[in-house]
């Protein structure tokens, strides 16, 4: 009997000397395995991984349902999440949505007056760009073919709108008019055409029609809303001809 509780003594010792080995050694091994950081557990508020370290490889989330696959949501007055990569031109964005299938990429909800902003921290702004896209379709709901408010058509009427126009016959009628109210036969060759504002800043222009011997014309402003044209043969000499003026202002 002795000699048994001395066997079942060593034993147990010999047992307990390898148990703490056993332990030891999964205490030196699980910093080292931590610190590698690739196949820990993730750990809330906190780095992961810790020390500064970084994962070399990809971290996967994968899903199969109907819903979302990851969410991330911030109860308090902060964000929801940041997404920040050194990436140089050429490589991958920091965020990519990729729908494999038929549905959306994409989609932003927002309840204040301003969806959100593209900014850039480069110093050449008149040269970066917002985004690009292949896509040729209209986006429906977005303005982008407006310009202070207004369409291409309301654009070009007003354009039109600040261009005078008319045709003066050579007796000095004016027809076909717009913006040019009137128009005088003063003498041969002689026209005063008036228009129905300021016209002193505008840019005007004078056509002349006529057949053998040619015909030739210019003008001269008289005071701010009137045009004078002067109508010629095409050696100089004053006659009657028809003329088409503009007025761009």
């Amino acid at each position: 009997m002795s000699r048994l509780r001395a066997i079942l003594r060593d034993t147990r010792g010999r047992v307990l000397t390898v148990l703490a080995a056993t332990l030891a050694a999964v205490a030196v091994a699980s910093p080292l395995a931590i610190g590698a950081g690739e196949g820990s557990t993730l750990k809330g508020g906190e780095r992961n991984p810790s020390g500064g370290r970084a994962l070399s490889s990809e971290t996967q989330v994968i899903a199969s349902n109907s819903s979302f696959g990851t969410r991330q949501s911030n109860k308090g007055s902060g964000g929801g999440a940041i997404y920040g990569c050194r990436a140089p031109l050429g490589n991958e964005g920091c965020i990519e949505a990729s729908n494999l299938s038929s549905g959306n990429a994409f989609k932003f909800r927002f309840r204040g007056e301003s969806g959100g902003s593209i900014t850039t921290s480069g110093t050449n702004k008149a040269e970066a760009k917002p985004f690009t896209t292949n896509a040729l379709g209209v986006a429906d709901g977005l303005n982008a073919d407006k310009v202070d408010g207004k369409d291409a058509n309301q654009i070009v009427e007003d354009t039109l709108a600040r261009t005078k126009i008319a045709v003066v016959s050579a007796d000095g009628k004016i027809a076909n008019q717009r913006g040019l109210t009137a128009a005088v036969k003063e003498d041969t060759g002689k026209y005063l055409v008036t228009a129905d504002g300021d016209i002193s800043k505008c840019v005007p222009n004078v056509t002349a029609y006529g057949t053998a011997p040619g015909a030739n014309a210019a003008l001269e402003p008289v005071g701010t809303t009137q045009l004078r044209v002067y109508t010629q043969t095409s050696a100089g000499t004053a006659a009657d001809r028809q003329f088409a003026i503009t007025v761009n202002c």
